[in-house]
Protein backbone atom coordinates (compact mmCIF):
# COMPACT_ATOMS: atom_id res chain seq x y z
CA UNK A 1 0.00 0.00 0.00
CA UNK A 2 1.82 3.39 -1.29
CA UNK A 3 1.84 6.02 1.41
CA UNK A 4 -1.21 8.01 0.17
CA UNK A 5 -3.72 5.39 0.38
CA UNK A 6 -2.24 4.42 3.42
CA UNK A 7 -2.53 7.91 5.11
CA UNK A 8 -6.07 8.06 4.05
CA UNK A 9 -6.94 5.04 5.77
CA UNK A 10 -5.86 6.17 8.86
CA UNK A 11 -7.54 9.24 8.77
CA UNK A 12 -10.66 7.79 7.76
CA UNK A 13 -10.19 5.59 11.09
CA UNK A 14 -9.42 8.54 12.74
CA UNK A 15 -12.43 10.13 11.94
CA UNK A 16 -14.74 7.04 12.77
CA UNK A 17 -12.71 7.06 16.37
CA UNK A 18 -13.65 11.19 16.39
CA UNK A 19 -17.21 10.40 15.58
CA UNK A 20 -17.71 7.42 18.40
CA UNK A 21 -16.00 10.01 20.94
CA UNK A 22 -18.21 12.84 20.10
CA UNK A 23 -21.33 10.50 20.50
CA UNK A 24 -19.91 9.32 23.89
CA UNK A 25 -19.34 12.82 25.36
CA UNK A 26 -22.56 13.83 24.01
CA UNK A 27 -24.45 11.17 25.79
CA UNK A 28 -22.81 11.70 29.14
CA UNK A 29 -23.52 15.26 28.19
CA UNK A 30 -27.87 14.54 28.33
CA UNK A 31 -26.94 12.52 31.55
CA UNK A 32 -25.80 15.25 33.66
CA UNK A 33 -28.60 16.49 35.90
CA UNK A 34 -27.25 18.47 38.48
CA UNK A 35 -24.14 21.06 38.91
CA UNK A 36 -21.08 21.57 41.14
CA UNK A 37 -20.98 24.47 42.86
CA UNK A 38 -17.86 25.47 41.08
CA UNK A 39 -19.84 25.40 38.00
CA UNK A 40 -22.55 27.81 39.60
CA UNK A 41 -19.73 30.10 39.47
CA UNK A 42 -18.84 29.61 36.03
CA UNK A 43 -22.60 31.29 35.58
CA UNK A 44 -22.34 33.66 38.44
CA UNK A 45 -19.54 35.30 37.78
CA UNK A 46 -20.34 35.69 33.99
CA UNK A 47 -23.73 37.01 34.75
CA UNK A 48 -23.31 38.94 37.63
CA UNK A 49 -25.44 42.04 37.83
CA UNK A 50 -26.13 43.76 41.45
CA UNK A 51 -24.46 40.69 43.29
CA UNK A 52 -25.77 37.92 44.60
CA UNK A 53 -26.94 38.06 48.00
CA UNK A 54 -30.07 37.29 50.36
CA UNK A 55 -31.40 39.10 53.18
CA UNK A 56 -32.22 37.82 56.74
CA UNK A 57 -35.97 37.43 57.22
CA UNK A 58 -37.07 38.30 53.26
CA UNK A 59 -38.52 36.37 50.62
CA UNK A 60 -37.27 36.09 46.95
CA UNK A 61 -39.08 35.70 44.11
CA UNK A 62 -37.64 33.07 41.99
CA UNK A 63 -37.20 35.68 38.76
CA UNK A 64 -34.63 37.69 41.21
CA UNK A 65 -32.58 34.69 41.98
CA UNK A 66 -32.13 33.06 38.85
CA UNK A 67 -31.39 36.36 37.26
CA UNK A 68 -28.11 36.37 38.92
CA UNK A 69 -26.71 33.56 36.90
CA UNK A 70 -27.88 34.25 33.66
CA UNK A 71 -26.78 37.04 31.44
CA UNK A 72 -30.37 39.47 30.69
CA UNK A 73 -31.01 40.80 27.42
CA UNK A 74 -29.33 43.95 27.00
CA UNK A 75 -26.33 43.15 29.41
CA UNK A 76 -24.89 40.77 27.08
CA UNK A 77 -21.04 41.34 25.99
CA UNK A 78 -19.69 42.91 28.79
CA UNK A 79 -15.93 41.45 29.19
CA UNK A 80 -15.30 44.88 31.35
CA UNK A 81 -17.68 43.38 33.87
CA UNK A 82 -16.64 39.69 33.39
CA UNK A 83 -13.22 40.89 34.18
CA UNK A 84 -13.80 42.99 37.42
CA UNK A 85 -15.69 40.15 38.91
CA UNK A 86 -12.90 37.75 37.82
CA UNK A 87 -10.48 39.88 39.62
CA UNK A 88 -11.94 39.53 42.98
CA UNK A 89 -11.50 35.97 42.20
CA UNK A 90 -8.72 33.82 42.23
CA UNK A 91 -8.89 32.75 38.23
CA UNK A 92 -7.88 34.64 34.81
CA UNK A 93 -10.61 35.70 32.81
CA UNK A 94 -10.09 34.43 29.16
CA UNK A 95 -12.84 30.90 29.66
CA UNK A 96 -14.94 33.51 31.21
CA UNK A 97 -15.00 35.74 28.63
CA UNK A 98 -15.74 32.47 26.09
CA UNK A 99 -18.41 31.36 28.39
CA UNK A 100 -20.04 34.83 28.69
CA UNK A 101 -19.68 34.88 24.99
CA UNK A 102 -22.17 31.81 24.66
CA UNK A 103 -24.35 32.99 27.29
CA UNK A 104 -24.67 36.39 25.76
CA UNK A 105 -26.15 34.62 22.21
CA UNK A 106 -29.23 33.23 24.30
CA UNK A 107 -29.72 36.31 27.18
CA UNK A 108 -32.15 34.90 29.66
CA UNK A 109 -31.14 31.66 29.25
CA UNK A 110 -30.04 29.13 32.13
CA UNK A 111 -29.16 25.68 30.78
CA UNK A 112 -26.46 23.30 30.82
CA UNK A 113 -25.86 23.16 27.84
CA UNK A 114 -24.62 26.76 27.39
CA UNK A 115 -21.38 25.53 29.58
CA UNK A 116 -21.42 21.79 27.55
CA UNK A 117 -21.72 23.36 24.30
CA UNK A 118 -18.48 24.73 25.10
CA UNK A 119 -17.01 22.11 26.27
CA UNK A 120 -17.90 19.77 23.25
CA UNK A 121 -16.52 21.91 20.64
CA UNK A 122 -13.41 22.45 22.72
CA UNK A 123 -13.57 18.19 23.49
CA UNK A 124 -13.75 17.70 18.98
CA UNK A 125 -10.33 20.15 18.77
CA UNK A 126 -8.44 18.19 21.78
CA UNK A 127 -9.11 14.41 20.51
CA UNK A 128 -7.57 16.14 17.09
CA UNK A 129 -4.81 17.60 18.83
CA UNK A 130 -3.94 14.71 21.17
CA UNK A 131 -3.73 12.72 17.73
CA UNK A 132 -1.77 14.56 16.04
CA UNK A 133 0.88 15.19 18.88
CA UNK A 134 0.85 11.42 19.18
CA UNK A 135 1.49 10.85 15.84
CA UNK A 136 4.41 13.60 16.06
CA UNK A 137 5.99 12.14 19.56
CA UNK A 138 5.60 8.48 17.84
CA UNK A 139 7.80 8.86 14.98
CA UNK A 140 4.86 9.28 12.90
CA UNK A 141 3.52 5.92 13.64
CA UNK A 142 -0.14 6.25 12.47
CA UNK A 143 -1.20 2.89 15.02
CA UNK A 144 0.19 4.28 17.84
CA UNK A 145 -1.33 7.20 17.51
CA UNK A 146 -5.07 5.64 16.86
CA UNK A 147 -4.17 3.43 19.77
CA UNK A 148 -3.27 6.67 22.15
CA UNK A 149 -6.54 8.70 20.92
CA UNK A 150 -9.18 5.64 21.35
CA UNK A 151 -7.80 4.90 24.43
CA UNK A 152 -8.21 8.04 26.39
CA UNK A 153 -11.26 9.44 24.31
CA UNK A 154 -12.97 7.12 25.98
CA UNK A 155 -11.60 7.10 29.36
CA UNK A 156 -14.23 8.00 32.59
CA UNK A 157 -11.36 10.83 32.89
CA UNK A 158 -11.75 12.33 29.72
CA UNK A 159 -15.63 12.13 29.72
CA UNK A 160 -15.51 13.57 33.41
CA UNK A 161 -13.54 16.90 31.93
CA UNK A 162 -15.99 17.18 29.23
CA UNK A 163 -19.30 17.34 31.28
CA UNK A 164 -17.97 19.65 34.51
CA UNK A 165 -18.26 23.08 33.15
CA UNK A 166 -15.46 25.08 34.10
CA UNK A 167 -11.62 26.30 32.03
CA UNK A 168 -10.27 22.71 32.29
CA UNK A 169 -11.30 21.89 28.95
CA UNK A 170 -9.54 24.88 27.37
CA UNK A 171 -6.70 24.59 29.76
CA UNK A 172 -6.03 21.33 27.77
CA UNK A 173 -6.42 22.84 24.28
CA UNK A 174 -3.70 25.06 25.33
CA UNK A 175 -1.61 22.45 27.08
CA UNK A 176 -1.61 20.34 24.15
CA UNK A 177 -1.19 23.05 21.41
CA UNK A 178 2.11 24.10 23.43
CA UNK A 179 3.17 20.42 23.40
CA UNK A 180 3.03 20.45 19.63
CA UNK A 181 4.33 23.55 19.01
CA UNK A 182 7.76 22.63 20.53
CA UNK A 183 8.02 19.21 18.93
CA UNK A 184 7.70 20.72 15.83
CA UNK A 185 10.41 23.29 17.07
CA UNK A 186 12.67 20.38 18.04
CA UNK A 187 12.01 18.17 14.92
CA UNK A 188 12.94 21.13 12.90
CA UNK A 189 15.67 22.09 14.78
CA UNK A 190 17.01 18.38 14.67
CA UNK A 191 16.53 17.96 11.00
CA UNK A 192 18.54 21.22 10.12
CA UNK A 193 15.07 22.87 7.97
CA UNK A 194 15.70 25.77 10.69
CA UNK A 195 18.74 26.96 11.81
CA UNK A 196 17.47 29.80 14.29
CA UNK A 197 13.40 29.66 15.47
CA UNK A 198 12.15 31.74 12.75
CA UNK A 199 9.94 34.37 14.14
CA UNK A 200 6.72 34.05 12.85
CA UNK A 201 6.45 30.15 12.23
CA UNK A 202 7.56 29.87 15.44
CA UNK A 203 7.93 32.06 17.95
CA UNK A 204 4.67 33.78 17.62
CA UNK A 205 2.76 30.89 17.56
CA UNK A 206 4.31 29.95 20.66
CA UNK A 207 4.10 33.51 22.27
CA UNK A 208 -0.26 33.50 20.90
CA UNK A 209 -0.58 29.99 22.49
CA UNK A 210 1.62 31.07 26.44
CA UNK A 211 -0.82 34.59 26.35
CA UNK A 212 -3.73 32.53 25.42
CA UNK A 213 -2.90 29.35 28.41
CA UNK A 214 -1.93 31.55 30.66
CA UNK A 215 -5.30 33.57 30.55
CA UNK A 216 -7.19 30.73 31.04
CA UNK A 217 -5.64 28.87 33.97
CA UNK A 218 -2.67 29.51 35.94
CA UNK A 219 -1.73 25.97 35.85
CA UNK A 220 -0.86 26.43 32.25
CA UNK A 221 2.16 28.32 33.39
CA UNK A 222 3.86 24.86 35.52
CA UNK A 223 3.50 23.14 32.08
CA UNK A 224 5.00 25.42 30.36
CA UNK A 225 8.01 26.28 32.75
CA UNK A 226 9.31 22.78 32.66
CA UNK A 227 8.72 22.44 29.35
CA UNK A 228 10.47 25.62 28.25
CA UNK A 229 13.38 24.16 30.94
CA UNK A 230 13.92 20.77 28.89
CA UNK A 231 13.36 22.81 25.45
CA UNK A 232 15.89 25.24 26.24
CA UNK A 233 18.67 22.70 27.58
CA UNK A 234 18.63 20.80 24.85
CA UNK A 235 18.70 23.98 22.40
CA UNK A 236 22.00 25.06 24.29
CA UNK A 237 23.05 21.54 24.42
CA UNK A 238 22.60 20.96 20.97
CA UNK A 239 24.00 24.37 19.43
CA UNK A 240 26.48 25.26 22.49
CA UNK A 241 24.90 29.11 21.89
CA UNK A 242 22.53 31.35 23.26
CA UNK A 243 20.93 32.77 20.45
CA UNK A 244 17.74 30.58 20.24
CA UNK A 245 17.49 30.71 23.94
CA UNK A 246 17.53 34.05 24.33
CA UNK A 247 15.09 34.62 21.17
CA UNK A 248 12.64 32.01 22.81
CA UNK A 249 13.21 33.84 26.18
CA UNK A 250 12.11 36.60 25.24
CA UNK A 251 9.20 35.92 23.09
CA UNK A 252 7.47 34.45 25.65
CA UNK A 253 8.62 37.03 27.91
CA UNK A 254 6.57 39.11 25.66
CA UNK A 255 3.87 37.26 25.97
CA UNK A 256 3.79 37.30 29.97
CA UNK A 257 3.97 40.78 29.73
CA UNK A 258 0.78 41.10 27.70
CA UNK A 259 -1.21 38.96 29.98
CA UNK A 260 0.31 41.28 32.27
CA UNK A 261 -1.04 44.29 30.82
CA UNK A 262 -4.50 42.93 29.94
CA UNK A 263 -5.10 41.26 33.42
CA UNK A 264 -2.98 43.58 36.22
CA UNK A 265 -4.69 41.18 38.94
CA UNK A 266 -2.95 37.66 37.83
CA UNK A 267 0.21 38.54 40.24
CA UNK A 268 -1.39 39.20 43.31
CA UNK A 269 -4.04 35.98 42.55
CA UNK A 270 -1.27 33.50 41.76
CA UNK A 271 1.37 34.51 44.53
CA UNK A 272 -1.05 36.60 47.40
CA UNK A 273 -4.41 35.37 46.89
CA UNK A 274 -6.16 32.71 48.92
CA UNK A 275 -5.14 29.69 46.66
CA UNK A 276 -1.63 31.31 45.90
CA UNK A 277 -0.70 31.70 49.41
CA UNK A 278 -2.20 27.91 49.97
CA UNK A 279 -0.63 26.54 47.17
CA UNK A 280 2.85 28.01 48.06
CA UNK A 281 2.22 26.30 51.23
CA UNK A 282 1.41 22.77 50.10
CA UNK A 283 4.46 23.14 47.90
CA UNK A 284 6.64 23.74 50.69
CA UNK A 285 5.14 21.14 53.13
CA UNK A 286 7.31 18.40 52.35
CA UNK A 287 5.51 16.22 55.10
CA UNK A 288 2.28 15.78 52.44
CA UNK A 289 4.39 14.86 49.69
CA UNK A 290 3.78 11.06 49.48
CA UNK A 291 0.19 11.04 50.57
CA UNK A 292 -0.29 14.16 47.71
CA UNK A 293 1.65 11.75 45.22
CA UNK A 294 -0.69 8.61 45.93
CA UNK A 295 -3.54 10.70 45.73
CA UNK A 296 -3.31 11.74 42.29
CA UNK A 297 -1.45 8.57 41.22
CA UNK A 298 -4.60 6.59 42.82
CA UNK A 299 -6.85 9.04 40.47
CA UNK A 300 -4.60 8.30 37.51
CA UNK A 301 -5.18 4.65 38.00
CA UNK A 302 -8.56 4.78 38.64
CA UNK A 303 -9.89 7.35 36.14
CA UNK A 304 -7.68 6.77 33.16
CA UNK A 305 -6.00 3.31 33.39
CA UNK A 306 -8.89 1.58 34.74
CA UNK A 307 -6.73 -0.17 37.95
CA UNK A 308 -4.72 -1.85 35.08
CA UNK A 309 -1.77 0.97 35.82
CA UNK A 310 0.03 -0.91 37.77
CA UNK A 311 0.01 -4.02 35.14
CA UNK A 312 1.35 -1.77 32.41
CA UNK A 313 3.96 -0.72 34.48
CA UNK A 314 5.11 -4.50 35.57
CA UNK A 315 4.63 -5.32 31.69
CA UNK A 316 7.29 -2.27 30.87
CA UNK A 317 9.61 -3.98 33.60
CA UNK A 318 9.48 -7.22 32.11
CA UNK A 319 10.01 -6.05 28.71
CA UNK A 320 13.09 -3.51 29.57
CA UNK A 321 14.47 -6.67 31.00
CA UNK A 322 14.14 -8.49 28.33
CA UNK A 323 15.67 -6.50 26.40
CA UNK A 324 18.75 -5.88 28.59
CA UNK A 325 19.45 -9.74 28.37
CA UNK A 326 19.62 -9.21 25.22
CA UNK A 327 21.52 -6.63 24.95
CA UNK A 328 24.28 -8.46 22.30
CA UNK A 329 21.21 -8.24 19.57
CA UNK A 330 21.75 -4.43 19.75
CA UNK A 331 24.99 -5.37 17.97
CA UNK A 332 22.85 -6.74 14.97
CA UNK A 333 22.10 -5.21 11.82
CA UNK A 334 18.34 -4.53 13.78
CA UNK A 335 20.45 -1.99 15.28
CA UNK A 336 21.00 -0.55 12.27
CA UNK A 337 17.48 -0.42 11.58
CA UNK A 338 16.90 1.14 14.96
CA UNK A 339 19.43 3.89 14.32
CA UNK A 340 18.08 4.82 11.33
CA UNK A 341 14.79 5.59 13.29
CA UNK A 342 16.78 7.61 15.60
CA UNK A 343 14.23 10.80 16.76
CA UNK A 344 11.55 8.58 16.50
CA UNK A 345 11.82 6.06 19.42
CA UNK A 346 11.78 5.91 23.29
CA UNK A 347 15.10 7.55 23.44
CA UNK A 348 14.41 10.60 21.51
CA UNK A 349 14.79 14.02 22.80
CA UNK A 350 11.57 14.90 21.64
CA UNK A 351 9.80 12.24 24.05
CA UNK A 352 12.56 13.36 26.89
CA UNK A 353 11.43 16.75 26.71
CA UNK A 354 7.93 16.32 27.03
CA UNK A 355 7.84 13.39 29.64
CA UNK A 356 10.04 16.21 31.84
CA UNK A 357 7.36 18.54 31.09
CA UNK A 358 4.60 15.86 31.91
CA UNK A 359 6.35 14.65 34.77
CA UNK A 360 7.17 18.17 36.37
CA UNK A 361 3.42 19.13 36.06
CA UNK A 362 2.11 16.11 37.79
CA UNK A 363 4.25 16.65 40.44
CA UNK A 364 4.08 20.33 40.95
CA UNK A 365 0.27 19.93 40.77
CA UNK A 366 0.21 17.22 43.21
CA UNK A 367 2.01 18.92 45.48
CA UNK A 368 -0.34 22.35 44.59
CA UNK A 369 -3.44 21.16 44.25
CA UNK A 370 -6.70 21.11 46.18
CA UNK A 371 -7.39 17.47 48.00
CA UNK A 372 -11.66 17.10 46.36
CA UNK A 373 -11.72 13.92 46.00
CA UNK A 374 -12.46 12.14 42.77
CA UNK A 375 -13.32 16.39 41.59
CA UNK A 376 -9.54 16.58 41.55
CA UNK A 377 -9.06 15.25 38.37
CA UNK A 378 -9.74 18.32 36.95
CA UNK A 379 -6.50 19.63 38.20
CA UNK A 380 -4.61 16.83 35.77
CA UNK A 381 -7.00 16.74 33.34
CA UNK A 382 -4.50 19.03 30.85
CA UNK A 383 -1.91 15.84 31.10
CA UNK A 384 -4.01 12.51 31.12
CA UNK A 385 -3.85 12.40 27.64
CA UNK A 386 -0.15 12.70 27.14
CA UNK A 387 0.81 10.72 29.98
CA UNK A 388 -1.27 7.91 28.28
CA UNK A 389 0.83 8.60 24.76
CA UNK A 390 4.24 8.55 26.81
CA UNK A 391 3.34 5.26 28.30
CA UNK A 392 2.05 3.52 25.40
CA UNK A 393 4.84 5.03 23.06
CA UNK A 394 7.65 3.00 25.89
CA UNK A 395 5.76 -0.05 26.16
CA UNK A 396 5.56 0.22 22.14
CA UNK A 397 9.21 0.77 21.66
CA UNK A 398 10.49 -1.74 24.30
CA UNK A 399 8.17 -4.29 23.10
CA UNK A 400 9.19 -3.91 19.73
CA UNK A 401 12.72 -4.38 20.79
CA UNK A 402 12.07 -6.91 22.57
CA UNK A 403 10.16 -8.81 19.91
CA UNK A 404 12.59 -7.71 17.31
CA UNK A 405 15.61 -9.73 18.63
CA UNK A 406 13.53 -13.16 18.77
CA UNK A 407 12.22 -12.37 14.92
CA UNK A 408 16.14 -11.62 14.21
CA UNK A 409 17.14 -15.21 15.07
CA UNK A 410 14.01 -16.65 13.48
CA UNK A 411 14.70 -14.73 10.19
CA UNK A 412 18.69 -15.43 9.95
CA UNK A 413 17.16 -19.18 10.18
CA UNK A 414 15.06 -18.88 7.52
CA UNK A 415 17.30 -17.01 5.43
CA UNK A 416 19.96 -20.06 5.80
CA UNK A 417 17.25 -22.49 5.02
CA UNK A 418 16.06 -20.27 1.82
CA UNK A 419 19.31 -20.56 0.75
CA UNK A 420 19.88 -24.47 1.15
CA UNK A 421 16.82 -24.92 -0.71
CA UNK A 422 16.78 -21.95 -3.09
CA UNK A 423 13.31 -20.63 -1.88
CA UNK A 424 12.72 -16.63 -1.38
CA UNK A 425 12.51 -16.23 2.63
CA UNK A 426 12.02 -12.19 1.96
CA UNK A 427 7.78 -12.68 0.97
CA UNK A 428 7.04 -14.47 3.23
CA UNK A 429 8.82 -13.17 6.41
CA UNK A 430 7.17 -9.82 5.38
CA UNK A 431 3.78 -11.28 5.39
CA UNK A 432 4.69 -12.84 8.87
CA UNK A 433 5.36 -9.82 9.71
CA UNK A 434 2.27 -8.30 8.55
CA UNK A 435 0.19 -10.63 9.79
CA UNK A 436 1.56 -10.65 13.61
CA UNK A 437 1.31 -6.48 13.78
CA UNK A 438 -2.16 -6.79 12.49
CA UNK A 439 -3.18 -9.17 15.10
CA UNK A 440 -1.36 -7.38 17.65
CA UNK A 441 -2.99 -4.16 17.05
CA UNK A 442 -6.57 -5.37 17.07
CA UNK A 443 -5.63 -7.05 20.06
CA UNK A 444 -4.44 -3.92 21.78
CA UNK A 445 -7.61 -2.28 20.83
CA UNK A 446 -10.01 -4.41 22.08
CA UNK A 447 -7.93 -4.42 25.13
CA UNK A 448 -8.23 -0.52 25.63
CA UNK A 449 -11.99 -1.34 24.76
CA UNK A 450 -12.74 -3.37 27.48
CA UNK A 451 -10.76 -1.28 29.91
CA UNK A 452 -12.93 1.55 28.83
CA UNK A 453 -16.06 0.25 28.69
CA UNK A 454 -15.86 -1.09 32.14
CA UNK A 455 -14.81 2.00 33.90
CA UNK A 456 -17.81 3.86 31.97
CA UNK A 457 -20.18 1.00 33.25
CA UNK A 458 -18.88 0.83 36.82
CA UNK A 459 -19.91 5.21 37.14
CA UNK A 460 -16.52 6.29 36.85
CA UNK A 461 -17.80 9.62 35.12
CA UNK A 462 -17.74 12.63 37.97
CA UNK A 463 -19.68 15.77 37.86
CA UNK A 464 -23.13 14.46 36.64
CA UNK A 465 -24.72 14.28 40.01
CA UNK A 466 -27.90 12.04 38.39
CA UNK A 467 -28.57 11.96 42.16
CA UNK A 468 -29.84 15.19 41.96
CA UNK A 469 -32.95 13.94 39.37
CA UNK A 470 -34.75 12.86 42.45
CA UNK A 471 -34.52 15.60 44.41
CA UNK A 472 -35.80 18.20 41.27
CA UNK A 473 -39.22 16.14 41.35
CA UNK A 474 -39.27 16.25 44.65
CA UNK A 475 -38.96 20.16 44.14
CA UNK A 476 -41.36 20.33 40.94
CA UNK A 477 -44.25 18.48 43.52
CA UNK A 478 -43.62 20.61 46.38
CA UNK A 479 -44.09 23.80 44.12
CA UNK A 480 -47.46 22.10 42.60
CA UNK A 481 -48.59 21.90 45.91
CA UNK A 482 -47.63 25.26 46.45
CA UNK A 483 -45.58 24.52 49.86
CA UNK A 484 -43.70 27.72 50.96
CA UNK A 485 -40.35 27.18 51.10
CA UNK A 486 -37.51 28.05 53.83
CA UNK A 487 -33.81 28.07 53.83
CA UNK A 488 -32.19 28.56 57.09
CA UNK A 489 -27.97 29.93 55.63
CA UNK A 490 -24.95 30.38 57.62
CA UNK A 491 -24.05 33.44 58.00
CA UNK A 492 -20.32 34.41 56.09
CA UNK A 493 -21.42 31.41 53.78
CA UNK A 494 -23.84 32.38 51.78
CA UNK A 495 -22.41 31.13 49.14
CA UNK A 496 -23.26 27.26 49.51
CA UNK A 497 -26.41 28.22 48.69
CA UNK A 498 -25.74 27.68 45.01
CA UNK A 499 -25.32 24.42 45.64
CA UNK A 500 -29.11 23.79 45.01
CA UNK A 501 -29.55 26.39 42.89
CA UNK A 502 -31.23 24.21 40.23
CA UNK A 503 -33.46 23.50 42.52
CA UNK A 504 -34.30 27.09 44.28
CA UNK A 505 -35.02 27.94 40.64
CA UNK A 506 -37.94 25.65 40.59
CA UNK A 507 -40.23 27.31 43.34
CA UNK A 508 -41.52 30.68 42.88
CA UNK A 509 -40.29 32.38 46.36
CA UNK A 510 -38.04 31.33 49.02
CA UNK A 511 -38.15 32.68 52.40
CA UNK A 512 -33.88 33.26 53.57
CA UNK A 513 -33.39 33.10 57.18
CA UNK A 514 -29.77 33.38 58.97
CA UNK A 515 -29.20 29.96 61.13
CA UNK A 516 -27.53 32.07 63.91
CA UNK A 517 -31.00 32.43 66.02
CA UNK A 518 -33.37 30.57 67.44
CA UNK A 519 -36.22 32.98 67.65
CA UNK A 520 -39.26 32.22 65.80
CA UNK A 521 -39.85 32.96 62.38
CA UNK A 522 -42.45 35.69 61.64
CA UNK A 523 -44.37 35.35 58.46
CA UNK A 524 -48.07 35.12 57.90
CA UNK A 525 -47.61 32.39 55.13
CA UNK A 526 -44.73 30.50 57.44
CA UNK A 527 -47.28 30.60 60.44
CA UNK A 528 -50.83 29.72 58.40
CA UNK A 529 -48.74 26.99 56.36
CA UNK A 530 -49.70 23.15 56.41
CA UNK A 531 -46.62 21.91 55.39
CA UNK A 532 -43.53 23.55 54.79
CA UNK A 533 -39.80 22.80 52.93
CA UNK A 534 -37.01 23.56 55.00
CA UNK A 535 -33.33 23.77 54.13
CA UNK A 536 -31.21 23.92 57.05
CA UNK A 537 -27.62 24.73 56.52
CA UNK A 538 -24.69 22.21 57.47
CA UNK A 539 -22.65 23.64 60.40
CA UNK A 540 -25.87 24.81 62.35
CA UNK A 541 -27.54 23.30 64.51
CA UNK A 542 -30.11 21.19 62.71
CA UNK A 543 -32.60 20.06 65.12
CA UNK A 544 -32.53 23.70 66.95
CA UNK A 545 -33.81 25.62 63.67
CA UNK A 546 -36.40 22.74 63.19
CA UNK A 547 -37.63 23.67 66.82
CA UNK A 548 -37.68 27.04 65.41
CA UNK A 549 -39.73 26.49 62.75
CA UNK A 550 -42.35 24.75 64.17
CA UNK A 551 -42.38 26.81 67.09
CA UNK A 552 -43.32 29.49 63.92
CA UNK A 553 -46.19 27.24 62.82
CA UNK A 554 -48.68 25.60 65.82
CA UNK A 555 -50.04 23.05 63.38
CA UNK A 556 -46.84 21.55 62.39
CA UNK A 557 -46.07 18.24 64.50
CA UNK A 558 -44.05 15.84 62.01
CA UNK A 559 -40.89 16.34 60.45
CA UNK A 560 -39.34 13.97 57.76
CA UNK A 561 -35.65 14.11 56.87
CA UNK A 562 -36.03 14.27 52.85
CA UNK A 563 -32.40 14.05 51.82
CA UNK A 564 -28.71 15.18 52.03
CA UNK A 565 -27.10 18.09 49.89
CA UNK A 566 -23.25 18.55 50.28
CA UNK A 567 -23.93 22.07 52.03
CA UNK A 568 -27.50 21.37 53.31
CA UNK A 569 -30.24 18.97 54.83
CA UNK A 570 -33.46 18.98 53.72
CA UNK A 571 -36.85 18.21 55.75
CA UNK A 572 -40.43 18.13 55.03
CA UNK A 573 -42.71 19.26 58.27
CA UNK A 574 -46.13 19.36 57.93
CA UNK A 575 -49.44 18.66 60.80
CA UNK A 576 -49.92 15.03 61.36
CA UNK A 577 -51.77 13.19 58.80
CA UNK A 578 -50.45 15.47 55.67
Amino acid sequence: MDNGNKRRKYLAMFLVIWVVQMAAAFYFCVQKQGFHEDEYYTYYSTARTNGFYVEDGQWMERDTYRNEFVVLPGQGFQYGLVKLVQSWDVHPPMYYWVFHTFASLVPGVFSKWIGLSLNLALWGVNIALLAYLAYRVSGRKEELALLVTLFYGLSPAAMSGVVFIRMYEMLTTFVLLCAILHVQAAEHLASGKWKNLPVLRCLVPMAAVTYLGFLTQYYYFIFLFYLAVAFGVWMLWRERKLWNCLRYGVSQAVAFALAYLTYPSCLGQMFRGQRGAQATENFFDLSNTLERLNFFYELLDKFVFGRMLPVLLLLFLVLAVTVYRQKGLRRSKEEEVRKDAAGKGIDNVIYVILSFAVLGYFLTVSKTALLLGDTSNRYQLPIYGMIVLLLFQALWTIGSTCLGGHASREKVRDKDDAKQSGAVWQTGSRRKKVGKGTYGFAAAVAICLIIDVAGLKAGRVVFLYQEDREQLEYALEWEQENTPVIYLYEPGAEWCIWDVADELFVYSEVYFAAADSVDEIRDDRIEEAESLVVYVANGTDSKAQIGRVMDSNGKISETTHVTTEKYCEVYYVSSRGQ
